[in-house]
Order: C-alpha cells, then sequence, then structure tokens
C-alpha cells in the first residue's frame, strides 16, 4: 500500500519541479535585459516603472514583454499573455522569445494543456529559433507531465547540446535524469 501510494506523490513531486524549469528561464535566462536603474529595484517597484512608462508610451513593444515576465514570475498568466500579446503586436517580426512567452502564458493560463494556438506558437517560434530555450522548456515539461518521458528526455537533451550560457545546466541533468528513472 505504501509504495502504491510513494510512486503517484513521487510522479507529483518531480513534475512540480519540472514545471519551474520553464518559469525559471523566463526570468532567469529569457528575460530581456533590464535597463541599468531598473535591475537593482524590487520586481514591484520595476513592475510599476514599467507600467508608468507605458502609460506615457503604450507602443513600447519591448517594455510590454518586460512586463509580460514580470507578471509570469508571479504566476498571472492572463496579464502576462496580455503584455506578450501586445509585445508581438508591436513587432514587425516577432522573436521567438517573444512567441515562446505568449505560448507560454497560454499554456498556464489553458491549465498546461497544448492547444492548437499554443502549438502554433512553438512552432513558430521553433522555425525562427530552432534551440529556443523558452519554447524547448515549455515542451519538455509537457512531455513530461503527460508521461512521455522519451520525449522530456531527447528535448531536455536538445536543450543541453545548444550549449546556451542561460540554461540552468544542474536543473536540466536533474530533471533528465528523472526521466530517465521513470522510463
Amino acid at each position: 500500500m505504501i509504495k502504491s501510494l510513494a510512486m503517484p506523490m513521487k510522479r507529483t513531486l518531480l513534475a512540480s519541479l519540472v514545471l519551474a524549469i520553464p518559469l525559471s528561464l523566463w526570468w532567469q535566462g529569457q528575460a530581456p535585459e533590464l535597463p541599468k536603474p531598473l535591475e537593482r529595484a524590487a520586481p514591484s517597484d520595476w513592475m510599476n516603472s514599467l507600467q508608468d512608462k507605458l502609460k506615457q508610451d503604450p507602443n513600447q513593444g519591448e517594455l510590454w514583454f518586460q512586463l509580460g515576465h514580470g507578471y509570469m514570475n508571479k504566476q498571472e498568466f492572463l496579464a502576462a499573455l496580455t503584455c506578450f500579446d501586445y509585445a508581438v503586436r508591436l513587432s514587425d517580426n516577432p522573436s521567438a522569445s517573444q512567441l515562446a512567452a505568449k505560448a507560454s502564458a497560454l499554456y498556464y493560463l489553458e491549465k498546461q494543456v497544448v492547444t492548437e494556438e499554443v502549438q502554433a506558437l512553438l512552432d513558430q517560434a521553433l522555425t525562427l529559433e530552432p534551440d529556443n530555450l523558452t519554447a524547448l522548456a515549455l515542451i519538455a515539461g509537457d512531455h513530461f507531465i503527460s508521461l512521455r518521458y522519451q520525449q522530456a528526455i531527447d528535448t531536455w537533451t536538445q536543450m543541453l547540446d545548444s550549449n546556451s550560457t542561460e540554461l540552468d545546466r544542474v536543473s536540466i541533468i536533474h530533471s533528465l535524469n528523472q526521466a530517465k528513472e521513470l522510463l
């Protein structure tokens, strides 16, 4: 009985850890560099400053993108989606990071379901940048929580093979090894 309860609890814990990776990538590696005066500000001060700037000029796609990351960090996915949508619409050529961020916000808003729109955004992002960390982290996490461990392993391996300096290699390797244990 105890052993049968341990496996679902282990999977729940692992899924929680795996889902933390995409969220940490937004804030640590994929978020655009903040202007120097705002780097030291508290997150709410930083977000308030961005909002003030956007009130003055709402056509600044980069600021919308940064604000979306702040909302993602606070797990306010609807607000993040709105910000990322503005960032995409204000860009002549949306970047892979913008598309992947919008896909991620929508994914979490849709209760971690890869809808047709999420998939289309991920496909666009990966067409522009095949090793986009935000898109790949979302895909790997979804594979993991959907018990598609080999696909999760393959995606995390692709992330590691990218040799990105923005990647939290320790977390990825840890998640990859846990997926291997569950195969």
